[in-house]
Formats: C-alpha cells, structure tokens, sequence
C-alpha cells in the first residue's frame, strides 16, 4: 500500500492571474445589475390578489338577500284565485268556525262584511232569495 506522503503535493486546478482581486468587483456589478432590472409587480396583480375575493363576495351576498325579495300575506294572498281557495278549504279539515277564530278582524273588515251580508238585498219579500224567506218564515 502507498503511504500519504508518497503522493506527490502539487496542485491539480490553476487559478487565473489577479482572479482573487477582480472577484469583489464582479460580485458586485453582478447584484447592482440585478437590482436595477428588479421584477416590478404591476398594481393589477395586487387588484386581483385581495380585490376580486371581496368583490366575489359581495356580488353573491347581493344575490343571495335580493333574489328572493320576501312578500306579505297580503300579496300572496292577492296572486292566488278565490276559485284556488275554496277548493283548497273545501278540501283541508279546518271548519269555518276554526277558520273565523284564528282570524283577527278589524272595526273596518266588520263593517264591510255586515254591510254586505245585510244590505245587499231589498228587505222586500218578493226579492230575497228563497232559502232566506225559508229561514225567515222559520223565524
């Protein structure tokens, strides 16, 4: 086996005459060059990053609260034939008195019915219809 000191002591790599005293100045053109030609961002980006998140929110909040714009009872109600809710009240289970008792009438909505169901016939015999004449003669 060969010993360490029979190896012979020179140098496999040469170095290129004042490489060491140019090497500072190199570096430091190199980085100066690159800070000046530094990667400018544009705006849109940044726009996009944390603008189009928000935007994208609050275009779904708006549809979402306006699509379906909520309707009183009275509108649903008016959309819906009188033919519609007789069938459908003949048809359920509820009575008329259960229906009268849930409802809360006003001074007004009392008035225009006894006025209508009073005064919209002659009080003349001849002109009342025949179930009424029976059940006033049962009177």
């Amino acid at each position: 086996m060969k010993n360490l000191e029979d190896i012979p002591k020179n140098h496999p790599f040469k170095v290129p005459d004042e490489y060491f005293e140019k090497l500072p100045g190199v570096i430091q053109s190199r980085v100066a060059a690159k800070s000046g030609l530094r990667e400018q961002r544009p705006y849109f980006s940044y726009a996009l990053r944390y603008a189009l998140p928000v935007i994208v929110l609050a275009v779904a909040a708006l549809y979402y609260f306006k699509a379906d714009p909520k309707q009183d009872a009275e509108s649903l109600l008016a959309s819906v034939s009188t033919e519609e809710l007789v069938a459908y009240l003949d048809q359920s289970d509820i009575t008329t008195e259960e229906l009268i008792e849930s409802v809360e009438f006003d001074a007004e909505s009392i008035e225009a019915i006894e006025s209508e169901a009073y005064f919209s016939f002659d009080l003349d015999e001849n002109t009342l219809p025949d179930d009424l004449n029976m059940e006033l003669d049962t009177l």
